[in-house]
């Protein structure tokens, strides 16, 4: 794990009122807080991975919540489950990563860890695979890089194959890691296909001569790839922060599918290796997708939908699956919609 601990040193502490003064709410929010009106002024968040070209929205709402005062320390995981496991163990207050995590923890563990917002509605991600592979029925008997079993890479490999009519009992799946890990392997023969985020992906076909065999987003479009999580204790007790998090995040996501040139001007701030073309290219590929998610991704036939595909193949085992208001707390979001509106 890496911890990083505000990158602007120089920003000041503000007082809270100040800070929810320069929040994105027009009028005041319904979801006020439980401590009398004591609200933190630090935040600790713990990421599955360091936020990839897809995720630059979330250095947005990084970058938009130290503006406000707000003392943010990031903690980078090498996955979702880590993330999670920081996450249950109170060692973060909030984790944007991929929302089946927070399905499973509260069957399996009781633990009540609850969705709050989306911002991802769509997968950007492409199956990579090695020059010898131009057809994904090829991968039958050959390993395909995930980064852990469960994990989105895993699910989408699966459910897409499945769609395809390739034999997902006839691939090896592999434990490789995320994006940067899955292109690594394959550049040095390791595995024959994985998954890759858009940008990250072309990038490979550009250098290093692997197929870029489709985008997952044509055969899965209504799936939630990344949500924004916290415990059901830490947002009773810090509703109005926990609003004023949820706002901020839903501006952040706006900003990205409304500010191209913004959007890849920032990438450069931290993601390294990607031409413009690159990011262009990519970025035109999310809009094309309806990957972000405006209004906040809760939806009810969107959270659904979700489930629905998980379910196909085979994330809870038969078991009959939780209710959405057990693992979700929607009432961020609406307030949000009520106050800002849809788009």
């Amino acid at each position: 794990m890496i911890t990083k601990l505000m990158r602007r040193t120089g920003v000041a502490a503000l007082a809270i009122g100040a800070m929810v003064a320069m929040a994105a709410c027009s009028t005041p929010s319904d979801n006020g807080g439980d401590n009398g009106g004591e609200q933190p002024t630090s935040l600790r968040i713990a990421f599955g991975s360091s936020p990839d070209y897809t995720a630059v929205a979330n250095y947005k709402w990084i970058e938009d919540l130290e503006a406000m005062g707000i003392e943010v320390e990031e903690l980078y995981f090498e996955s979702s489950q880590d993330a999670f496991r920081a996450l249950v163990a109170g060692e973060a207050d909030v984790a944007p990563t991929g929302i089946v995590s927070a399905i499973l923890l509260n069957m399996t563990a009781g633990e009540n860890v609850k969705v709050i917002a989306n911002d991802l509605q769509t997968p950007d991600h492409i199956l990579m695979t090695t020059p010898d592979i131009t057809d994904d029925k090829q991968l039958e008997g050959k390993q395909v890089g995930i980064s852990t079993p469960g994990d989105i890479s895993d699910v989408l490999t699966r459910l897409v194959f499945d769609i395809r009519g390739v034999d997902v009992d006839k691939v090896n799946f592999v434990e490789i890691g995320g994006t940067n890990a899955r292109i690594q392997a394959l550049m040095s023969g390791q595995i024959s296909a994985g998954l890759a985020h858009a940008a990250e992906g072309l990038a490979a076909v550009k250098a290093g001569g692997l197929n870029n065999l489709y985008a997952l987003g044509e055969f899965v479009p209504g799936y939630l790839q990344h949500g924004l999580m916290a415990m059901q204790d830490w947002l009773d007790e810090n509703r109005e922060f926990a609003q004023t998090l949820v706002d901020t995040f839903i501006d952040a996501t706006r900003w990205a599918a409304e500010n191209k040139d913004g959007y890849i001007e920032l990438s450069k701030e931290y993601i390294e290796g990607l031409d413009d073309d690159v990011r262009s290219e990519a970025y035109d590929i999310f809009i094309d997708i309806d990957m972000f998610a405006v209004n906040g991704g809760m939806d009810v036939e969107q959270l659904e939908e979700t489930v629905a595909i998980e379910e196909s193949v085979g994330t809870f085992d038969g078991e009959e699956v939780i209710g959405i208001d057990e693992w979700t707390d929607r009432s961020f979001v609406e307030d949000y919609l009520k106050r800002n509106g849809k788009k």
